[in-house]
């Protein structure tokens, strides 16, 4: 606690202000443009594992009706 008693305030000037403000909605702006290419891809996965789901239950042997006997062997 003693650290942030003794540190020197420092006082920006309105352009450092600003140019600090447009580095961060720059860099904000970045992020949001690859949580919105990330959210393509995914949504493009999914689509083709939902395709792959039913081209695998289309080739999937289907399970024999059973009616509870077994044979006995």
């Amino acid at each position: 606690m003693e650290e942030s008693q003794n540190q020197e305030k420092v006082q920006l000037s309105t352009e450092q202000l600003v140019e600090i403000a447009n580095s961060l909605q720059a860099q904000n702006n970045q992020m949001n443009a690859m949580v919105k290419d990330l959210g393509a891809k995914i949504a493009k996965v999914e689509v083709e594992n939902s395709q792959l789901k039913a081209i695998v239950q289309q080739l999937a042997p289907k399970p024999e009706a059973d009616d509870g006997i077994k044979e006995e062997e």
